[in-house]
């Protein structure tokens, strides 16, 4: 009997040192890839001490290429403008792709590139419907000549309607693009028939409205939960279909109105998650847009997108570094949550923080969950493996582009991991 419970009692133990060793939190910290260890390097040295974004323009110009590569002749590649808020990036990858087309999200952009003496110029698409209120101030703010050759979405009879009325009383005259649901059901003209009904409005109005084409947006597509097979073979399957669908909005609107169609439309598709799609399989579409794949932030971390690299991060500095984590009120037992879980052994205060963002470098940081986060001063803890003293930098991948660049109001540019100037952003 007495072997019987010592035994027992040894089962028991095994079983407790087994369940601790599984439940037991791992080490997940480690210290700065030699990417960021070099970054890191010159920001002490040749930094401003404060949180910036950084553009790796090495890394944007493989993206560049890249894009280029899946973007052939015939097709036309249009930059989106919100994902890359900076006059002076969009110049760089206008000279790079040697493209004048841009799709524009905002009232306050669109009045500031058709104010540029270079952009202005350009071919500008908007990339959502706006008010016929936000049109009134458009016109106040720019010269009828440029505002006349914007492309205006238009998404329902309702909206073509008072767009029309607009352009009668200032006697101009409107170029519009019509939105149409190609199956992501995001808005737009539902079925061939409904964009029949605009252009026929279109039609019998051309002193004021003049049809330049069709916008067919599908992107969403790529983050649709495949449960089966190839993600990027049933992606292209799903790209078919609405190339199919579009196809549709098109042969119906040239059999009933074909002098509308005679000059060469803009039939505009694709997003940066669905973009390199387009290059076969497509005798629709002829204008692909892209933005965020340039830059790559975490949302787009996506099968389509493997080529392309991250380019842009957020950079903070370390203010302090503390030994353990120790909790207010619970001084006296703090001591015992390193011991139970590694990667609370150090705690970092940071310049700045709840950042649209994720950790990415060092590795194994992450928030006090109990002190919350702050815009001004981040709370992160830490193994000793992620090495970080005062001065040094915790790194971010930004999880989307344009509201961090706007919100940080400039760009720090690396070349070999070497400061090389700023470029400004635009400010919301």
């Amino acid at each position: 009997m007495f072997q019987l419970r010592k035994f027992r009692i040894y089962i028991l133990l095994i079983a407790a040192i087994v369940l601790v060793y599984v439940i037991k939190p791992k080490d997940d910290g480690s210290a700065y890839s030699d990417y960021f260890y070099k970054i890191n390097k010159e920001l002490k040295e040749n930094g401003f001490g404060k949180p910036v974004v950084l553009l790796d323009l090495d890394r944007l110009d493989e993206n560049l290429t890249t894009l280029s590569k899946n973007i052939p002749p015939p097709l036309y590649y249009r930059i989106v403008v919100k994902s890359l808020p900076s006059l002076d990036l969009l110049r760089h990858i206008t000279k790079s792709t040697k493209t004048n087309r841009l799709m524009v999200f905002h009232s306050g952009d669109l009045v500031m590139l058709l104010a540029d003496p270079e952009f202005s110029s350009f071919d500008i698409l908007l990339g959502k419907p706006m008010p016929v209120r936000a049109l009134e101030d458009i016109y106040q703010k720019t010269k009828v000549d440029k505002f006349q050759k914007t492309h205006w979405l238009i998404d329902t009879e309702e909206r073509l309607t008072q767009y029309l009325e607009f352009a009668r009383t200032k006697n101009i005259k409107l170029h519009v693009v019509l939105e149409i649901d190609v199956g992501l059901h995001r808005g737009g003209f539902a079925k061939p028939k409904d964009a029949i009904n605009a252009l026929t409005l279109i039609y019998s109005s051309q002193k004021h409205l003049e049809f330049d084409g069709f916008m067919g947006y599908e992107p969403h597509v790529a983050s649709v939960p495949i449960l089966l097979g190839d993600k990027n073979k049933a992606i292209e399957k799903a790209i078919l279909s609405s190339l199919s669908l579009y196809e549709k909005f098109v042969i119906s609107g040239k059999q009933s109105f074909p002098s509308l169609f005679v000059k060469e439309l803009l039939l505009n598709g694709g997003g940066s998650k669905t973009y390199r799609f387009y290059q076969k399989n497509n005798k629709i579409v002829n204008d692909v847009s892209v933005g965020s794949a340039l830059v790559m932030p975490t949302d787009f971390d996506v099968s389509t997108l493997t080529e392309h690299k991250p380019a842009f991060f957020i950079a903070a500095p370390v203010l302090k570094r503390l030994e353990g984590t120790t909790i207010p009120f619970l001084e006296s037992i703090s001591f015992l949550f390193p011991l139970w879980n590694p990667n609370l052994q150090l705690t970092y205060f940071t310049y700045g923080g709840a950042y649209l963002a994720k950790k990415e470098s060092p590795s194994g940081l992450f928030d006090n969950s109990l002190y919350g986060v702050s815009t001004n001063q981040g709370i992160l803890n830490g193994s000793r493996k992620t090495g970080l003293q005062p001065d040094d930098y915790v790194f971010y991948r930004p999880t989307q582009s344009e509201k961090v660049m706007a919100e940080m109001g400039e760009v720090v540019l690396l070349r070999k991991g070497k400061i090389i100037g700023t470029w400004k952003c635009f400010i919301n």
